[in-house]
């Protein structure tokens, strides 16, 4: 069985990134193998234009991506309503990973379980 790399990536990283850049930075990432653990949770819409951009660079060697985004519950606080209005994100978790190597992934409000591996080989 061939190794499988997890990437935890700080909500640093991306931060100073346009969506562009950050949908560059995921797929080509994503392409390289790797599961991405992101601190921060996607935004709905950072989500849609990541798997539509996605979709258009699905081909025989990259069959897509398994996207799961929890988001922390909190109070609505004014601290969160002006964190919000400027853009940023109080808390979460998106993991990103290739569909040829997601095998199942499994959402409760609280937790993200994925299962992977190398497609087996018939």
């Amino acid at each position: 069985m061939s190794e499988i790399e997890i990437e935890f990536i700080s909500s640093d990283v991306l931060r100073g990134m346009d969506l562009e850049g950050k949908l560059k930075y995921i797929l080509e990432n994503v392409k390289d193998n790797k599961i991405l653990v992101i601190e921060e949770g996607m935004w709905p819409q950072e989500e849609a234009a990541l798997i539509e951009e996605t979709m258009k660079q699905v081909n025989k060697k990259f069959h897509g991506i398994e996207v799961s985004t929890l988001r922390e519950k909190t109070e609505e606080g004014l601290r969160e309503k002006v964190i919000r209005m400027l853009g940023g994100s109080t808390g979460g978790l998106t993991v990103i990973g290739p569909s040829k190597l997601v095998r199942k992934v499994k959402k409760e409000p609280q937790q993200i379980t994925m299962l992977a591996g190398e497609p087996s080989k018939k």
